[in-house]
């Protein structure tokens, strides 16, 4: 967050929108401290830093208690101090995070290796508060997580109350059956991927499952060397029209997901997802005729200059040397595509016989005297 924003940034805010749970907040994704008098959750940085790229949280609960997370194998994780234990339901897996006063512990499970999972009520205490405890199986170990809830235990009272655990207890079910059940072109549709990131050189950011995404716009045998994620596209000159952002500019925004740069072997090529559809741009190394870097506070902007118009496009991710790598490629691309020409000029001359009947009609014509035509006649002569 800014340093005099009044709410979440906009990454945070898109993360929150995108959760089923209302579990989900600016305040449990953001901050590792909770105030003086409170259980700090982590020591090494907030929750959303524990997260991956494209990774979406939709429900995030915490354990003010030193039960921490058991596990059957005796890889149990507990927080230290006064930090609790947090349980963060994604779309790709179950992560559990212990703080610590020397770092903080973690325990992440895919969705796809669990098999069975379940909440369990337990009994209400004096002052109406209950716990319930969230199990879950793999094929090699059983986790527990104990969560205290207020209120009554009763798991569908709990939840009718705005508790969200067996909600949130049906997600991992309905994620781990749908992981179970992936097809084989689905997996298929990975190994195309992979086979599309080039042997010579790609960016740390560049995987499998971030080219799929934009797999869709790529050419048949185009190779992917660096990928960029941002929010929006500008674009500038050739009547790009009137807008917030000044006449002849007009912003391009992704309303379905993020906008993705594909910098491969041929081009730079653009994914706008839109709810209507995808808006793609594609901008060829030979028509680019600068490529600049801004690095600012918050977000990196890639603008790329052609004769009739000015892309600058928007980078979250990746850092900073890595988009500098980018660039680097960019205008080596750049380079090569504008290299001259070499012309081979035609090296054979003319028929000689041919020769010798212009120079006929040339002393013919009076162009050429007796002497000039004969020195030259003898001179064609030798070369038949």
């Amino acid at each position: 967050m800014g340093l005099f924003s009044s709410g979440p940034d906009k990454e945070t805010q898109e993360l929150i929108d995108a959760a089923n749970g209302d579990s989900v907040t600016a305040d449990k994704l953001t901050k590792a401290e909770t105030g003086r008098m409170a259980w700090d959750r982590l020591n090494d940085g907030p929750l959303i830093d524990h997260l991956s790229d494209d990774e979406q949280p939709h429900y995030i609960f915490s354990q003010q208690s030193k039960s921490g997370v058991r596990v059957s194998d005796g890889e149990s994780i507990q927080p230290d101090g006064k930090y609790r234990t947090m349980m963060a339901v994604t779309d790709d897996r179950v992560l559990f995070t212990a703080g610590g006063d020397t770092g903080d512990s973690t325990l992440s499970i895919d969705s796809e290796s669990i098999t069975d999972i379940e909440a369990r009520s337990g009994p209400e205490k004096s002052d109406g508060s209950g716990k319930v405890t969230v199990s879950l199986n793999t094929e090699d170990t059983s986790i527990t997580f104990p969560i205290k809830t207020a209120g009554s235990v009763n798991l569908a009272d709990v939840h009718s109350d705005g508790d969200e655990v067996q909600e949130a207890v049906d997600y991992i079910s309905s994620q781990a059956a749908a992981d179970v059940d992936r097809t084989e072109k689905e997996k298929s549709s990975i190994r195309s991927a992979r086979r599309r990131i080039s042997d010579e050189e790609s960016g740390d950011y560049v995987t499998p499952e971030r080219v799929n995404k934009v797999k869709d716009i790529l050419d048949s045998g185009e190779e992917v060397y660096y990928l960029t994620r941002g929010s929006t596209v500008d674009v500038e000159g050739s009547s790009a029209g009137e807008s917030l952002w000044g006449d002849d500019r007009s912003r391009k925004t992704g309303t379905k997901g993020y906008v993705r740069a594909v910098i491969t072997d041929k081009r730079v090529a653009v994914k706008i997802p839109q709810i209507t559809g995808n808006d793609e741009r594609s901008v060829p190394y030979e028509s680019i005729t600068s490529v600049d870097l801004d690095t600012g506070l918050v977000n990196k902007r890639l603008s790329l200059q052609t004769p009739g118009q000015t892309y600058h496009i928007e980078a979250h991710d990746p850092g900073k040397d890595e988009v500098r790598r980018a660039v680097k490629f960019i205008r080596s691309k750049i380079a090569e595509s504008n290299e001259d020409t070499v012309v081979v000029e035609d090296s054979s001359e003319p028929d000689p016989t041919e020769q010798l009947k212009n120079l006929k009609e040339l002393h013919e014509e009076g162009v050429l005297t007796d002497e000039e035509f004969e020195e030259k006649k003898s001179d064609l002569l030798d070369k038949i």
